[in-house]
């Protein structure tokens, strides 16, 4: 299917972007190395409450922009939390610090010097039934290095899974799933990267 075989080519860039930028320090030092690059943030201090986990999901849309700069609070997360989307899949926060780390400088360059990549949070709920937090969110932003200056604009779901373990202390909770989705299919988002900007919808969905 279409949407395979775009999984496989987003799979391969990354691989092959990683690769280039992993560089030859210890393996050691890379988690060091990548989320200062990255501007990864981590409190050290792990979610008491879906309700905590909540606002904290919600301030790495709105404070942190991390649809753009991959800064999420990573003492959120599980650190076998399994992270997907429809052009990608991978396990641990330590493959997600990886690939945000080596990413993020060439999206940098690629938005210029105004570099106005938004995460826009629009909705966020709580199914504590469930277990899940779920954000519906617009990330937009104009690649102004290329010359047809194209935009990313695409609206998307994203339901973070979550589990409350007893630490002796207390309850703490973490994401144990990310899964996120788009409202227009994966080749017509990556589409937006050859096309001028407003060629494509952001969704497909009616509002």
């Amino acid at each position: 299917s279409s949407a395979s075989v775009t999984k496989g080519i987003v799979s391969s860039l990354t691989s092959l972007t990683n690769s280039i930028f992993r560089g030859s320090p210890a393996d050691t030092e890379l988690t060091t190395t990548t989320t200062k690059a990255a501007g990864l943030s981590s409190s050290g201090v792990t979610p008491t409450s879906p309700r905590e986990l909540l606002s904290r999901i919600s301030d790495d849309y709105t404070e942190n922009n991390y649809l753009w700069t991959g800064n999420l609070d990573t003492s959120c997360f599980a650190p076998n939390c399994t992270f997907t989307d429809p052009t990608l899949s991978f396990v641990g926060t330590d493959s997600y610090v990886e690939n945000v780390g080596n990413l993020v400088p060439v999206v940098n360059y690629l938005l210029g010097n105004d570099n106005d990549g938004r995460s826009e949070l629009l909705k966020i709920t709580l199914n504590e039934g469930e277990g899940y937090v779920e954000t519906r969110w617009n990330m937009v932003g104009d690649l102004n290095r290329l010359c047809w200056r194209p935009r990313i604009d695409v609206i998307g779901r994203t339901k973070f899974w979550y589990r409350g373990m007893s630490d002796g202390g207390g309850v703490q909770v973490q994401v144990y799933f990310y899964d996120e989705t788009w409202e227009i299919p994966a080749g017509l988002a990556l589409l937006q990267l050859v096309t001028r900007a407003g060629t494509i919808a952001n969704t497909g969905e009616k509002e």
